[in-house]
């Protein structure tokens, strides 16, 4: 199951983002709006980590120092090889990456998600598919029934995949169609 419940009792998790970005900001949003069971966040408190940005409460190159505050890491920024080496230092450093699933997507119960993943607002993952880890699934992405997303995939608003299996790193721009591999 994809969705995070806490049982009673359960201490509530802090999550730290890497990149206060654009996307950073995407994901803190869906990381906001997730809920357990009884209606609560399962987030107490979420921060960045960022080189550049002033509302970061640190830098990038400082993740092990928030190990003992924040539980959970979670890679935000757009380009792949950056996400997909956040993720592995964040592993590394022993941090737990969730995967981010917004109360207004639909996953199958079926469907596999890989650590690190986010799923925004009206995006679709049915039966059977596959995503990868840390992947982007935008606004109103589909992803049919069995199809297989690597590691770091993109899906930019709108985006539809079926029949298909999608290489890794791949960005999927918006509104593109791609049926049993082929792009329309």
């Amino acid at each position: 199951m994809c969705k995070k419940v806490r049982s009673e009792g359960r201490k509530m998790e802090n999550l730290l983002i890497l990149g206060a970005g654009g996307h950073g900001h995407v994901v803190a949003e869906t990381a906001r709006a997730m809920t357990d069971a009884e209606g609560k966040p399962i987030y107490d408190k979420i921060r960045f980590l960022d080189d550049l940005k002033p509302e970061a409460i640190g830098k990038l190159s400082e993740m092990p120092l928030f190990k003992k505050e924040y539980q959970e890491v979670f890679p935000a920024v757009g380009s792949y090889e950056q996400r997909l080496e956040m993720y592995t230092k964040a592993k590394r450093f022993g941090f737990t990456v969730p995967v981010l699933i917004h109360p207004e997507a639909y996953v199958s119960p079926s469907a596999t998600i890989g650590e690190g993943t986010v799923i925004l607002p009206k995006a679709v993952v049915h039966t059977g598919a596959n995503i990868g880890k840390a992947c982007i699934l935008s606004i109103g992405s589909l992803t049919d029934h069995d199809c297989v997303l690597e590691d770091g995939v993109h899906l930019d608003c709108g985006a539809i995949i079926k029949g298909s299996r999608i290489p890794e790193g791949e960005r999927i721009p918006c509104g593109v169609v791609i049926e049993k591999q082929k792009r329309r």
